[in-house]
């Protein structure tokens, strides 16, 4: 399935639509939860407020600048961003190993997903370029389709790398996923469906340290009655698959909102619009459960 394909079946463009009228309205999507790093509450009425209340706190060296660089709102974090991919890009077309694989660590350590591909990126050694090379063509989304797409590793680091290389790819991560799968069902029950519909069933990834049997183990399934949702771990099919057809999905509502999302420019390298959105996506899905669950721990 093609892109165009996609964002004409099911029910992809009444959801589309449905999205986008409920951007930036309040109370819409009024949400809160406990965010235990910053020892704060947190909550939004609307996708737009969640945008605005972003906040994801990093400290890291600049691979392009050498100096030490941090910040924790959306401004802060776009404009390092957008240098990383500058330099990211740069460095994967000239073959520069040593420096595609510090900004690659850069990234993944700016996104709290080192650990666990700090030994990937550096067992790639000189195929690093030629490996990048290749996925920013074959994830181009005016041409790639869904299927299996063999030899691109795709974890919520790797998400991270693909969204520096590739227009218009999202981060998508078990975040990401937790919130479509937030807003998903609300569309359902407005529409009058028993279940979601196969075209919109996004997968969500746990955080690796909600263990079953914990308090927070179920915090981002978004399942609700009839509406369920699959886990993308361990499937990398289906978690390259929803990265594709969410970037699709919210690179449509970017283009046809009328909200004050459409105030945020869409001009490469990085989409400001688009990245908002994902962003917003981002904080709604720390925790999608609802009532005491979601609350303050005593």
């Amino acid at each position: 399935m093609k892109r165009d394909e996609f964002l004409e079946s099911g029910y992809v463009p009444e959801f589309i639509q449905w999205l986008e009228t409920k951007l930036d309205k309040p109370g819409t999507f009024e949400h809160s939860f406990y965010l235990e790093k910053a020892g704060k509450e947190w909550r939004c009425g609307c996708l737009y407020e969640a945008f605005q209340a972003y906040w994801w706190p990093f400290s890291l060296i600049d691979p392009v600048s050498g100096e030490k660089v941090s910040g924790e709102g959306f401004e802060e974090t776009f404009a390092f961003l957008t240098r990383l991919a500058e330099a990211f890009r740069r460095s994967v077309g000239e073959g520069d190993v040593a420096a595609t694989q510090q900004c690659a660590l850069a990234a993944l350590e700016w996104g709290g997903a080192l650990p666990k591909n700090r030994e990937r990126i550096l067992e790639m050694g000189p195929r690093i370029c030629s490996y990048f090379r290749d996925v920013s063509h074959r994830l181009d989304l005016a041409k790639v389709t869904l299927g299996d797409h063999y030899d691109i590793r795709s974890n919520a680091g790797f998400t991270k790398l693909h969204f520096l290389l590739v227009d218009d790819l999202i981060m998508y991560d078990g975040r990401v996923g937790a919130a479509m799968g937030f807003l998903l069902p609300r569309f359902c029950e407005e529409k009058g469906l028993e279940a979601v519909p196969d075209s919109l069933r996004f997968s969500f990834g746990r955080d690796r340290g909600d263990k079953p049997g914990s308090s927070k183990y179920h915090r981002r399934d978004p399942s609700d009655g009839p509406y369920r949702f699959p886990e993308f771990t361990g499937d990398r099919w289906r978690h390259l698959n929803d990265n594709i057809k969410a970037s699709w999905l919210l690179k449509a509502v970017a283009d046809s909102t009328g909200s004050r999302f459409k105030e945020l420019p869409q001009e490469p390298l990085l989409n400001k619009r688009l990245t908002a959105l994902q962003s917003a996506l981002f904080m709604l899905g720390y925790d999608v459960r609802t009532g005491v669950d979601s609350a303050r721990p005593a």
